[in-house]
């Protein structure tokens, strides 16, 4: 299930993402790549919310003190995120089927109409730049990028 939040303005987003993505440092994680804005103490900054993740959700949030007085640290604190990335999917690539631990909250950056959420059980849908959705991820589900160009999406897990 997919339910649309709010309305975001996306520009003064990825106008200030454009601005900080040269210093990001980034994870390969299978066709795409991933950058921690929170992570879980003790752990690396940068990739401790990276990737599949087994531990208690919730302790993944401390923010990256690069995120810091940025929009991401606003939104963050907006949504009550935590284990907060931003997540890069290459042209023609999918995840595979699976669920997560607790719903999350998408914010789709760059984006096309050939980008698809799909779930197992109520079918595809595409989530458009300019909105924030709730998802519930806890059911099974995929994304598939089937365009020649790349997604990037801002998500952090919610509580139900």
């Amino acid at each position: 299930m997919i339910i649309v939040r709010s309305y975001i303005k996306v520009d003064s987003i990825l106008s200030e993402y454009q601005d900080l993505s040269p210093r990001i440092q980034w994870t390969q994680f299978g066709n795409g790549k991933q950058t921690g804005l929170q992570y879980r103490a003790n752990e690396g900054v940068w990739d401790s919310a990276v990737g599949r993740r087994f531990m208690h959700q919730t302790s993944y949030d401390n923010l990256n003190p690069f995120f810091k007085d940025t929009i991401f640290e606003t939104l963050i604190n907006e949504y009550q995120m935590y284990r907060t990335r931003l997540m890069w999917i290459g042209p023609y690539s999918c995840y595979s089927m699976h669920r997560d631990l607790a719903p999350r909250i998408h914010i789709p950056l760059i984006t096309n109409p050939q980008c698809y959420f799909v779930f197992r059980d109520s079918g595809i849908q595409h989530l458009s730049a300019g909105n924030v959705y709730w998802v519930d991820a806890r059911k099974f589900h995929t994304f598939m990028n089937c365009s020649d160009q790349h997604r990037l999406h801002l998500v952090g897990m919610v509580e139900s």
